[in-house]
């Protein structure tokens, strides 16, 4: 594996978007709503399509994911309850990683169409918690029909059902929505780079913590589950690299829209990614 050539035209991406953000104000919300509504879901689609990996493969992947993020989510709780903290959003960026926007490209890159697919898994079930669990953090409400708002779930469903039946669609149906997804991910990269130049870092201390319990914590649960599990290959890989993942940029998002202490979740958003500029070169050469 080359790492140079999986980590650099990821950051050149994101860097064209940082960029735009520096030269030119934009409104983001349509191309964020193309990228949810639209390529996302196809990219899910196609991915799963193009792989002749069973469902029942799958499986695993989907209770490794669900062991990571829940004990993120348990130990950032008495974290917060030890630390008597008020600014309770910390826990939204100490949780969930940028598994879609960063972990796909890397997947592809380093481990191909097989590795995107253990990738689309991973952030797959980790989106449906987000969108569970983080909007409940977020919001102290149980709002979980937002969950079904989100039309990856959907799209995952059906490419898991078409997978289970093994069934091909028509390549004049497959092509289209290949071509649509592969819009996602140099889409989400930009947007990405974008939304970054407009984060001003906030209480210093807290986000570099939080920042490095994300990553961290994440990376020695995923290295723990593969201890014990005695996992191999990609699944191995894919399950380390996305459990590694700086913290999501949607935690912002839901930050921002429930009030959530906004400005130090960004800081959070900002700092592990900048962060992951050495710590996923350093993951790939470790898995290599």
């Amino acid at each position: 594996m080359n790492i140079l050539q999986v980590v650099l035209p990821v950051f050149l991406i994101i860097a064209v978007g940082a960029f735009l953000g520096k030269i030119k104000k934009l409104n983001l919300d349509p191309f964020i709503f193309i990228l949810v509504y639209i390529t996302a879901p196809s990219l899910i689609i196609s991915a799963l399509q193009k792989t002749d990996i069973r469902i029942t493969e799958f499986l695993p992947m989907i209770f490794y994911t669900l062991i990571i993020v829940l004990s993120l989510a348990l130990i950032s709780t008495l974290i917060i309850k030890l630390s008597k903290t008020k600014q309770k959003g910390i826990q939204l960026p100490m949780i969930f990683g940028n598994t879609g926007y960063l972990g796909y490209p890397i997947a592809l890159l380093a481990f191909g169409t097989v590795g995107l697919s253990y990738a689309v898994i991973y952030s797959s079930i980790e989106t449906i918690i987000m969108m569970s669990l983080g909007i409940y953090l977020a919001n102290k409400k149980n709002n979980f029909k937002e969950m079904f708002k989100v039309p990856l779930i959907y799209a995952v469903i059906i490419a898991l059902f078409l997978n289970t039946i093994n069934y091909k669609l028509p390549i004049a149906l497959l092509t289209p929505i290949d071509m649509i997804g592969q819009i996602t991910i140099p889409l989400a990269l930009i947007i990405l780079g974008y939304r970054l130049t407009e984060i001003r870092l906030r209480s210093l201390n807290k986000a570099l913590l939080a920042a490095l319990f994300k990553m961290g914590i994440g990376l020695i649960i995923a290295i723990a589950l593969v201890a014990i599990f005695s996992l191999t290959g990609i699944p191995k890989n894919i399950l380390i690299l996305q459990a590694a993942m700086p913290s999501a940029v949607f935690t912002m998002i839901l930050a921002h829209k429930y009030k959530r202490d906004s400005d130090l979740v960004a800081s959070i958003v900002l700092l592990s990614t900048l962060f992951s500029l050495i710590t996923i070169p350093l993951i790939l050469w470790f898995l290599a």
